[in-house]
């Protein structure tokens, strides 16, 4: 199980073989396949040719020199295994096939330590791995796919499907502590919830949230709406927020006001008990009313000024008038 930790890079190279690897091989002898079935010469011709390919691909991935540890050779004894499984699941022994092979062609000589590495594995360790492979292949084109630059939901919805159904398989057999590949089915759950679909940009599209891997594969996933943009002019999403706005700052300025007049009217409640029911008020008034007295007498003292001198001036023109009637 440890070469999953590399299992997207494997892949790749799983995706080479199928499309470069079916090629005949000059120096290989195929004639020992008929003794493991010879009703499927052809398919096994073609897994001798992908398999070779691997074996190359991986060895000359790092200069021609050594294979990555133990993680290559996992991944290769994996691969024959699932591929002769597929082809005929009962007959066939991975391990003398590989040696068979072997003998028929030098070219994967490179390595001692590869011979050692490949052998037959069990059924039902076979079965998880097969499914740990398909899950993380298609959580693989499930990235891919909503990556594109036009995502389309039918194909990333199918894979995120297919994801949940491998998922729900293996977590049915994760029972105890120190199963291997459950630690790695852990570490997919966490990679799989950390895509949030809802915050992609898929213009003009109502996207759906993956489904959760807990859930009913064929039930519908939730939906999420997407803003799109209006260029001519503000979404209706932002004339809401300008309308909240407006709404806002108006219940703002009336908040205000109101509270403005209440303070008002309380203070001035305030000031007149304190005015008429306190000492300090009946000392204001005592104040007040001697003020008031002293501009009383003020004004009066004022008025008889104002009375007497215009006594004074008409007194001195009749003087004038009489001076000048004499004479």
């Amino acid at each position: 199980y440890d070469f999953f930790k590399n299992i997207n890079q494997y892949i790749e190279y799983d995706e080479l073989a199928e499309n470069n690897g079916t090629n005949d091989i000059s120096d290989l002898d195929y004639s020992f396949i008929i003794n493991f079935d010879p009703d499927k010469i052809g398919d096994l011709k073609k897994l001798c040719n992908k398999f070779i390919y691997l074996v190359v691909e991986l060895y000359n991935r790092n200069g021609g020199n050594t294979f990555n540890d133990n993680n290559d050779f996992d991944y290769l004894n994996y691969w024959l295994n699932a591929r002769l499984h597929e082809i005929n699941p009962e007959n066939i022994c991975t391990k003398f096939f590989f040696q068979n092979l072997r003998s028929k062609y030098s070219g994967i000589h490179i390595s001692s330590e590869m011979s050692r590495g490949i052998y037959d594995i069990q059924a039902e360790d076979l079965d998880n791995l097969n499914t740990l492979y398909n899950l993380y292949k298609s959580f693989k084109e499930l990235n891919k796919s909503i990556n594109l630059n036009n995502p389309q939901e039918s194909t990333y919805m199918e894979y995120a499907k297919s994801c949940v159904q491998h998922y729900q398989k293996l977590k049915d057999r994760c029972i105890g502590d120190g199963v291997k590949f459950c630690k790695i089915l852990t570490n997919f759950k966490t990679k799989y919830e950390e895509i949030d679909l809802c915050k992609y940009t898929f213009k003009g599209k109502t996207v759906k949230k993956l489904p959760s891997l807990e859930s009913d594969p064929n039930k519908p996933a939730d939906g999420c709406e997407v803003s799109i943009i209006n260029t001519d002019g503000p979404s209706s999403q932002d004339s809401r927020g300008y309308a909240e706005r407006d709404e806002d700052s108006f219940d703002s300025d009336a908040q205000s006001i109101t509270i403005g007049s209440i303070a008002t009217i309380g203070m001035s409640f305030i000031f007149f008990i304190f005015y008429r029911f306190t000492s300090f008020g009946q000392l204001l008034r005592s104040r007040f009313n001697k003020n008031e007295r002293i501009f009383k007498n003020i004004n009066e003292e004022m008025n008889h000024f104002s009375h007497t001198s215009e006594y004074e001036h008409f007194n001195s023109e009749s003087k004038m008038y009489g001076v000048a009637y004499n004479s």
